[in-house]
């Protein structure tokens, strides 16, 4: 009977919750979950390019990488944060150069370069998309200089109490700063040029456990996209505790930039690494703490 009321709640769960979020970048939105419950994600960041990208365009890298990213038919291209490198000056070109061009909803956790000017600055966090009983949610990590508090602590809580009543199956957590970083002896050296906060943050003392209610019930991935210039790779993916995994994904107009592609079934999940030049790529999970470290 308790397996039946959980199948129930699944289903329940993904009529009331479908995604109808469209896009504030080109206005797409979500399609609806196919009948085999299957979906694709694009996860990348960092589409300014190079820190001293000053042409007003996305990374080169990246427009010559529209129609690879329009041919993988994913359900929304998520980005990691520093979308922009001046989103005033430079808005009006990625519309025409990005935006209107490609053909999923993309979407955007901002990171400091997105928060400066007032372009796009409407946009409200946390921001849910729902996808089928899966659901990506959105965070401002710049809002409160890496502490997660007020209404983005409480949507975390609240995505705990729905994953113990068995509504998600699994849950995509998406930051700028990977927060989970700042402070842990194993991945805070490996991100050391990152934007972080000077003093620390709340992650270990009141996100974690909130990560760990939710990991009992569900699969959490926690993506993020504030990797430093001299980075080894355009991905970073380490499982650190059973059904919770820390990711990094952002490019930086280099040869070596590739996106990280989820392909989600009922079965299970699956990430590959895909390059925007033709470089050669290892898979996900060999681009660990220890790789980096290496």
């Amino acid at each position: 009977m308790k397996g039946l009321i959980a199948s129930v709640l699944l289903v329940l769960a993904g009529q009331l919750q479908a995604s109808s979020v469209p896009s504030p970048f080109n206005g797409r939105t979500i399609p609806p979950v196919d009948s085999s419950g299957s979906y694709r994600l694009v996860f990348s960041g960092h589409f300014h390019g190079a820190s001293d990208n000053t042409s007003g365009f996305p990374a080169a890298t990246l427009l010559a990488g529209i129609d690879l990213l329009n041919g993988l038919g994913t359900a929304a291209l998520i980005s990691t944060g520093d979308l922009f490198l001046s989103p005033d000056r430079d808005s009006a070109r990625y519309r025409t150069s990005l935006f209107e061009r490609l053909r999923m909803p993309l979407y955007n956790a901002p990171g400091n370069h997105d928060k400066e000017g007032k372009a796009f600055g409407a946009i409200m966090y946390p921001q849910w998309l729902d996808i089928g009983t899966d659901v990506v949610l959105l965070l401002d990590t710049e809002r409160d200089d890496s502490d997660i508090s007020g209404d983005q602590l409480q949507a975390l809580e609240r995505l705990a109490q729905q994953a113990e009543r068995g509504l998600h199956r699994r849950i995509y957590i998406v930051s700028h700063r990977p927060v989970w970083a700042e402070d842990d002896k194993v991945y805070g050296p490996l991100f050391s040029g990152n934007t972080r906060s000077l003093t620390g943050c709340n992650y270990t003392a009141a996100v974690f456990p909130l990560v760990q209610r939710m990991a009992a019930h569900a699969e959490v991935f926690w993506v993020s996209g504030s990797m430093a210039g001299g980075a080894p790779a355009s991905v970073f993916f380490q499982r650190h505790a059973p059904n919770i995994t820390y990711i990094q994904s952002a490019i930086r107009n280099e040869l070596r930039d590739a996106v990280l592609v989820l392909d989600a079934t009922p079965s299970g999940t699956s990430w590959n690494v895909v390059s925007l030049t033709g470089a050669s790529t290892r898979a996900a999970g060999t681009y660990d703490a220890a790789f980096w470290k290496a």
